[in-house]
């Protein structure tokens, strides 16, 4: 298969498996329970209050993920960082139970392929990094900022360019980077990345009893996650076996409305958000409607269009107290224009996610 791409950079590593990365792989990458908060598998990052109204605003929250004590690269893709290095972890021990690694020497080496605007690249290369797995193969678009993917050249990864307005299939995207016997990531739902990317994040937000909860929306897993954990408390509740990591009511916890902020302009300064193709989103705004038609998740749950002047707004405001970028401040920009529609209830409260500041 030919197809056009430009290869940016490539790392070396080896192409086959051996024992010895077996044994990396399956006892240097820790376990921890995946619902349980006295072992929990991630440190909470901090909810802040702010008071707006010097700026004309209200009182919201904000969960804070650039906190570095809890996300290592300042950003929340540290989240499914970790969750893609546990991959390799349970592989090895896979093969391990099968007894298979007594006959891996003709195996290849797993290569995982992404599509990323730069953030998840960053959070991937320091994890993989950390603990000795095969680098990254990242597809960037190429109309992507010159200095970002100048920076990129340090990250741990093989890095793929291409026009990413052009409609890949998970065969052609592991093609363009070099992966063909690989797993394309972006389009796998057996690995439940609308479930476990932001799982515990997820209920970290639950769990400060928000009516409201505004968040960026960019590839929409951050928005998959929390509508799949809406939906699956309220099944839990019904099944009686309530998550552990949740502090509230299932009630509460369908009621909350979540808002993902997208920019209405494609040449926005919120360039992480302005993907030219979205391939593999898990829900559409059909799902959505379905949700609130069932009830399973606030009435005003949805992904709205931002003025790009909202979006600078918020990152002036955002800026002066969290490290921040435009892209990870559109939550907070969709909350000052619906703020200035009339459209916040002064009795809810408002939890905005601030998504960090990555490279």
């Amino acid at each position: 298969m030919s197809l056009d791409r430009i290869i940016f950079k490539e790392t070396q590593y080896p192409q086959f498996i051996t024992k010895e990365l077996l044994e990396k792989f399956a006892d240097g990458i820790p376990v921890f329970s995946e619902n349980d908060p006295k072992n929990p598998e991630w440190r909470e990052t901090p909810n802040i209050e702010w008071d707006l109204r010097r700026d004309g605003y209200g009182r919201v929250f904000v969960k804070n993920e650039a906190d570095e004590k809890s996300n290592p690269t300042g950003t929340i893709k540290d989240r499914p960082a970790w969750e893609l290095a546990t991959i390799f972890r349970d592989y090895a021990r896979g093969l391990h139970l099968m007894a298979a690694d007594r006959c891996i020497e003709s195996m290849d080496v797993p290569r995982f392929s992404i599509i990323t605007a730069g953030n998840v690249g960053l959070s991937v290369s320091e994890m993989f990094r950390k603990y000795g797995l095969p680098p990254m193969k990242l597809l960037v678009d190429a109309a992507i900022p010159k200095e970002r993917l100048e920076k990129m050249k340090n990250l741990y990864a093989d890095i793929y360019v291409a026009d990413l307005s052009i409609s890949y299939s998970p065969k052609e995207i592991k093609a363009l980077t070099n992966n063909e016997n690989g797993v394309d990531i972006t389009s796998v739902m057996v690995l439940e990345p609308h479930a476990v990317f932001y799982d515990w994040h997820v209920h970290e937000a639950f769990n400060e009893n928000p009516d409201e909860i505004y968040i960026p929306y960019g590839s929409g897993r951050l928005i998959e996650n929390y509508l799949t954990w809406q939906e699956r408390t309220i099944r839990n509740e019904v099944a009686g076996r309530k998550d552990t990591r949740l502090r509230v009511s299932a009630g509460r916890v369908i009621g909350i409305s979540i808002f993902g902020a997208e920019p209405e302009k494609h040449d926005s300064t919120a360039d992480k958000l302005t993907k030219r193709y979205n391939p593999f989103a898990v829900y559409n705004d059909q799902d959505i409607r379905a949700m609130d038609a069932l009830s399973f998740t606030g009435k005003n749950t949805g992904v709205y269009k931002v003025a790009e002047e909202r979006i600078k707004e918020a990152y002036s405001l955002m800026d002066r107290h969290f490290p921040t970028e435009p892209s990870a401040s559109a939550g907070l920009a969709l909350y000052l224009q619906r703020y200035d529609e009339g459209k916040i209830n002064p009795r809810h409260k408002i939890l905005i996610v601030n998504t960090g500041k990555g490279i």
